[in-house]
């Protein structure tokens, strides 16, 4: 617990001693809570949530340390409506790590994103996600075993097979989609004003 509270101390450090703009810290913020409030309609559909698809879409776009930033906000906004617990810090780390792998891909993107490549990474990091998140209960469970792991693994497998699969029919429904949308918003408002440097100095004559 303490390694993943430094660890999440450590990103949001980094955050903040990073050159960012006033547009990234708005895109931040209506985009984490847009993807927490998402995530509440699926609440009786255990394991099926949109946060994980629009997590991964965001790093893509935005990179690493956005996406990770942005994962974690979700995380601790949707469970401010959702109830917050020792399982808040895992998700935390859970979703930005989405967000972070998504980044660590976009930066070795194409013009057009691969929604078959975005699809099968979302699939597979679903299983990371459950098994990651079943330390947590793992660690209440006594006698604490390796055999006590596995069954606890075992147990999620129906859960972690319903995110997969949403995670891959999400990415490939909307992926490209929201990709776009992102893509089109990174165009719009961050841009940067060059100077050009072949400027020539015209006196002015006096009348």
């Amino acid at each position: 617990m303490i390694y993943l509270l430094l660890f999440i101390l450590a990103i949001y450090f980094k955050f903040e001693e990073s050159d960012i703009s006033s547009k990234e810290i708005a895109l931040i913020a209506i985009y984490s809570a847009f993807a927490a409030v998402a995530r509440i309609p699926f609440v009786g559909i255990p394991s099926v949530q949109p946060v994980s698809f629009l997590v991964l879409c965001a790093g893509y776009v935005f990179g690493p340390l956005i996406g990770f930033i942005i994962g974690g906000n979700t995380a601790f906004l949707s469970n401010i409506f959702l109830g917050q617990g020792v399982w808040t810090i895992y998700q935390i780390f859970a979703w930005g790590f989405f967000g972070l792998l998504g980044g660590a891909l976009g930066k070795t993107r194409n013009k057009q994103p691969d929604k078959w490549i975005l699809a099968l990474m979302g699939f597979l990091l679903a299983f990371l996600y459950g098994w990651f998140m079943n330390i947590w209960s793992w660690l209440l469970i006594r006698p604490i075993s390796l055999a006590s792991f596995i069954a606890t693994n075992i147990q999620s497998i129906p859960f972690d097979i319903a995110h997969a699969l949403s995670n891959f029919i999400f990415l490939i429904v909307f992926g490209e989609q929201t990709i776009r949308i992102l893509e089109r918003y990174q165009q719009r408002f961050f841009f940067t004003i060059k100077q050009s440097q072949d400027v020539v100095d015209v006196p002015i004559k006096e009348k």
